[in-house]
């Protein structure tokens, strides 16, 4: 695809309800520059990671590291049969961008904006969120379209975290933690007992992790997917972690700041979501 001269990529029209979450996906509209295998080959290309890539469909979420690396667009027509809408400006879009000479018209008026918003400073938007490496990115656009009164750019960041399945799904795991054990310090196995063995009601609540067919994960297990998430913040909570100089084995423990709280730390106590230069975005 790289090698093609599209400049958008779209997966269009995903299944209903469809989680977005993929390691390859996340580096893939994060890096600039793709180096792969050719198929049918053993030779590596390197290609400018330079495309727009777009995914389409109903009530779509997001997983994994994919959330930061987001922009959503929510189209909702407020009605039941949107297909049968009529009175548009431009009939038939999809058929009129088509035209060389509606593209250049659409293209100029483009650019006049541009060299408007250029002409008075390029004014950077101080009001959108941080956005990883991207926020650049973002301030710039932010400021060219409240230069022209369109805004505020990436308001709806709030509202997409909620659309995390992966972090909403370790959140209440980690609240749940906090309530049972407050700051206790527990090993895998220690953390894993408490979860088994109960006749009638769960003290978890079903919010202790499984396996897809949904038994207890091995004591293993456990401790690979909480080591995956030491210092990663979930809303509020985050878990931590100490390593035994002794027996080298791992306690962990749950750390619950409120925001408000959170935000009155000084610059030294940036805790907050470490990861490594491969997956930070």
């Amino acid at each position: 695809m790289l090698a093609d001269q599209a400049g958008v990529i779209v997966f269009d029209i995903l299944p209903e309800g469809s989680v977005i979450d993929s390691a390859v996906l996340a580096r893939l509209v994060t890096e600039r520059t793709w180096t792969d295998r050719r198929l049918g080959s053993n030779a590596a290309i390197s290609a400018p990671n330079d495309r727009l890539w777009l995914a389409t469909g109903n009530n779509l979420r997001t997983g994994g590291d994919m959330a930061s690396r987001t922009v959503w667009v929510r189209l909702d027509p407020d009605m039941p049969h949107p297909e049968a809408r009529t009175g548009f400006s431009i009939p038939n879009l999809d058929t009129w961008i088509l035209d060389p000479a509606n593209q250049s018209r659409v293209l100029w008026h483009l650019l006049v904006l541009v060299l408007d918003w250029t002409a008075h400073g390029a004014p950077s938007s101080t009001s959108v969120p941080e956005m990883r490496q991207f926020t650049r990115w973002a301030q710039q656009l932010g400021g060219l379209l409240e230069h022209h009164g369109i805004g505020p750019f990436l308001a709806n960041t709030g509202d997409n975290r909620d659309l995390d399945d992966d972090a909403a799904e370790w959140r209440v795991f980690l609240m749940r933690w906090h309530e049972l054990h407050g700051d206790r310090h527990l090993s895998a196995n220690e953390l894993r007992r408490t979860a088994k063995g109960f006749a009638g009601s769960d003290p978890w609540d079903g919010t202790f992790p499984t396996t897809g067919s949904g038994q207890l994960l091995s004591v293993k297990s456990l401790g690979r997917r909480l080591t995956g998430q030491i210092g990663r913040w979930r809303g509020d909570v985050v878990l931590r972690s100490v390593t035994n100089p002794h027996n080298h084995g791992r306690s962990y423990w749950v750390e619950h700041r409120p925001a408000e709280t959170r935000s009155s730390q000084t610059p030294e106590r940036n805790l907050a979501n470490p990861q490594t230069a491969g997956t930070a975005g």
